[in-house]
């Protein structure tokens, strides 16, 4: 039912191909502020093995839990489940129908990725791959176990339901939070859906329509529940029906004891929240010549950071006006405003250098942390490095570092905190040639303070890579 491996001969040989042209991209060494661990998983991704939105991560304990998209024919992949134990042992298991099958589907980049959540008992939940269809939702019947993952898609609620972009997280309580988007198309709009896994009843129910408005779709970006049940909700709005370059960036927090939003600075909300709705719920508003129609200035997926109750800020990309590049950003509430700041200016870096649309953004004891994808067009090959920046609360500016090796074709990622402040990276190739590479990194918030550190360094790196 399961595969097996451990680190060492298996795991090299699997990663042979990869680690050579590695090296052959790799920029000469310089020694990372905080030792960064990165270990090749043992398994070929697919093509399709990625997106913005997705949640294909997660860490309980020792045990970190990785979904993955792996080639299963042409245009088609299947979905698998790895689990690495403290050992750096790693066991995978693919989502199975009632017929012992595993589970196909068609490949749609951006839009057939998993999410996945376990629930506190153990037990693992996924979705996987829709974009406007009906559910596809499996778990385990074994807790923790990743060879034990079957359908159950007719437990969820609203079936025949049209579902995309399903973001998972939670609670402090053991109940798992599902954020969607559904399409009532028919009325002209795409809804924003919160659902919710109820633990001790075992049962699925629709939440709250968090978003909605006639002739608008709303995007789903993240979602938090935080240590005291409080629901953030991060999403970006279209026009109706769909298209790749969006709008208002909006955050709002659900309070499952009152059924009611609140926005930022602690303000009621009327449910669902629509683009017009008063108050700072929009932290990226239009700028100049921006509006639902246009495709620049643009607004392209978010992650953001929430620790102890209070969110620490929103990392996002968007296109300035005359411009077809992305920047990336990050918003952060000062008790009265929003504050934007960019990251990454696209621009400034040279010709050919833009980011990805893969981010996140974490946030432990007296750190915020920003992640982000660099690109490099080099000829024909476009390379990609991961970037993380970190800044002290209570200062300005921000450290940058290099994360892993550079790679060939963009690089998606996902991150977790996990004990002791150490994040836990996804970080996903899919175009490595050979066949799509998947890593696992960890990133440890002790020792020397970083500080400094050049993007365009970075970018030469990149460049220069032989």
């Amino acid at each position: 039912m399961g595969a097996r491996i451990r680190r060492g001969s298996a795991a090299l040989a699997a990663a042979g191909l990869t680690a050579a042209i590695v090296a052959a991209l790799a920029p000469a060494a310089s020694a990372a502020v905080h030792p960064t661990v990165v270990e090749t998983v043992p398994v070929t991704v697919d093509g399709s093995n990625q997106s913005g939105w997705w949640n294909p991560l997660t860490v309980v304990g020792d045990t970190t839990y990785f979904a993955y998209n792996v080639p299963a024919g042409t245009n088609r992949h299947q979905v698998h489940l790895a689990a690495r134990s403290a050992d750096g042992e790693w066991t995978s298991g693919c989502l199975r129908f009632a017929t012992g099958a595993c589970a196909d589907y068609l490949n749609d980049n951006g839009h057939n990725q998993p999410s996945i959540a376990i629930d506190g008992a153990g037990d693992i939940h996924v979705f996987a791959s829709m974009h406007h269809e009906d559910w596809n939702y499996f778990r385990s019947t074994v807790p923790g176990d990743v060879t034990s993952l079957v359908e159950v898609s007719a437990e969820m609620p609203d079936q025949g339901s049209t579902i995309s972009y399903p973001i998972t997280s939670v609670g402090p309580d053991g109940d798992v939070w599902l954020m969607v988007r559904t399409g009532p198309d028919a009325l002209a709009r795409r809804d924003g859906v919160l659902y919710r896994y109820d633990l001790d009843a075992g049962t699925w129910a629709r939440e709250t329509v968090f978003a909605s408005a006639t002739n608008y779709s709303v995007y789903p970006d993240d979602l938090t529940v935080d240590e005291g049940g409080q629901v953030h909700v991060l999403w970006e709005w279209h026009k109706w029906a769909a298209g790749p370059y969006r709008h208002l960036g909006s955050y709002a927090v659900w309070n499952p004891g009152t059924k009611s939003f609140h926005d930022i600075a602690g303000g009621a909300l009327p449910t669902p929240i629509r683009p017009t709705t008063p108050g700072p719920v929009v932290f990226q508003p239009f700028t100049a010549d921006e509006s639902m129609d246009s495709t620049t200035p643009a607004f392209q997926t978010a992650k953001m950071a929430v620790q102890d109750g209070a969110l620490q800020g929103i990392t996002y990309r968007y296109s300035a006006a005359g411009s077809t590049l992305f920047d990336l950003k990050w918003a952060s509430w000062d008790g009265s405003a929003w504050n934007r700041e960019t990251l990454i200016d696209s621009a400034s870096l040279g010709a050919g250098v833009d980011t990805v649309a893969a981010m996140d953004a974490t946030a432990f004891g007296s750190k915020n942390r920003a992640y982000g994808v660099i690109s490099v067009k080099v000829g024909s090959e476009l390379r990609s490095q991961v970037v993380l920046f970190e800044q002290a609360k209570g200062r300005t500016g921000w450290a940058v570092e290099a994360i892993g090796d550079p790679m060939i074709g963009q690089q998606r990622l996902r991150a977790a905190t996990g004990r002791a402040g150490t994040d836990v990276l996804y970080l996903s190739a899919p175009a490595t040639p050979g066949g799509g590479t998947l890593r696992y990194a960890e990133v440890p918030r002790s020792g020397e303070k970083r500080t400094g550190g050049s993007l365009a360094d970075i970018v030469t790196a990149l460049r220069d890579a032989q």
